[in-house]
């Protein structure tokens, strides 16, 4: 059984990331709001279960960055989309 897990939007601040460690960093927001400390502990828990999963992080131009603006700053962070798939075996 195939389950979306959840769809999070979230703003990744420019400040020394590339591409990568943004995608990273908003896999880490999304398990921080699933209660965890990183992506990594939330996929073990997971694997642990005996679940696999899916993700996708994709840019997302959706944000509004005008909330809280930087003085002097034109936008504070480029936007990713995270969803995740839990699949769980039919045993679960």
């Amino acid at each position: 059984m195939l389950e979306v897990l959840a769809t999070l939007t979230l703003e990744v601040p420019y400040d020394g990331l590339s591409g990568i460690a943004g995608m990273g960093f908003a896999l880490d927001q999304f398990a921080r709001a699933q209660g965890f400390h990183s992506f990594a502990e939330w996929a073990a828990v997971q694997f642990q279960k005996g679940r696999s999963i899916t993700a996708s992080v994709a840019k997302s131009d959706d944000l509004d960055t005008s909330i809280n603006p930087v003085p002097d700053r034109a936008s504070a962070g480029f936007g990713y989309e995270v969803t995740v798939w839990v699949a769980a075996s039919d045993d679960d």
